[in-house]
């Protein structure tokens, strides 16, 4: 009888143990899970729209809590779209802001990186290369790609109310708000923050590229 007290003892243990061991793991993924949802993402950036600010290849990490976090519009095996909500964040977009958003000519769920270059209200155009916002020419961003020649004039457009206008580092290769009109500010997702990976378009990690701030 006490050797059988003793393994039903022993039973009870490694269930005990397991169910805590179970828990642990459950929590964990939920937090892990809403961190990803709410707080902080990752993005690749395949495309040269950005550099020199953003590089191909590049892999960054998005804050999504900062404009308030936004639950999914996108869920994985639902083909449509979702509906939304929102909780105000501590901040809201500002010009130069570079945003993650879910882009307005793509497939479902797909994500772009841009600059912010206008915002509600705000009337902007692009003349001789330079971008004119309110009649007052605007410096671009020290990071971005020097042009060889000005990209054609644009504008002048104003920008809607719950919206902003957006553009790429690199001008010449940049598909952005020229192409597709004004991004509604219920798609952005989030603003991002760091790169914390990449590698070059011909292979090999950038270890310089590191832990760069994105500004």
């Amino acid at each position: 009888m006490a050797r059988h007290g003793k393994a039903s003892a022993g039973a009870r243990g490694v269930l005990r143990f397991l169910r805590e061991s179970l828990e642990v793991l459950a929590l964990t993924a939920a937090a892990a899970l809403a961190l990803k949802l709410f707080i902080v993402d990752a993005v690749r950036v395949p495309s040269a729209s950005m550099e020199e600010t953003i590089r191909t290849g590049d892999f960054l990490l998005v804050n999504k809590f900062v404009y308030g976090p936004r639950t999914p519009r996108y869920v994985p095996l639902w083909k449509g779209e979702i509906p939304s909500l929102h909780v105000a964040g501590p901040a809201v977009p500002r010009r130069g802001d570079v945003i993650v958003f879910y882009a307005p000519d793509a497939g479902r769920g797909r994500l772009y990186v841009k600059r912010v270059a206008g915002l509600p209200g705000d009337t902007l155009e692009i003349r001789g290369g330079a971008l004119i916002v309110g009649g007052r020419r605007m410096a671009p961003p020290p990071t971005a790609r020097l042009q060889e020649g000005d990209p054609p004039d644009f504008g002048p457009v104003r920008v809607p109310e719950d919206s902003c206008f957006v553009l790429g580092d690199n001008l010449e290769e940049s598909l952005d708000s020229r192409a597709w009109g004004f991004v509604p500010m219920e798609s952005i997702v989030g603003r991002a923050m760091m790169v914390y990976w990449s590698i070059a378009p011909g292979g090999g990690i950038r270890w310089h590229r590191l832990f760069t701030m994105i500004r």
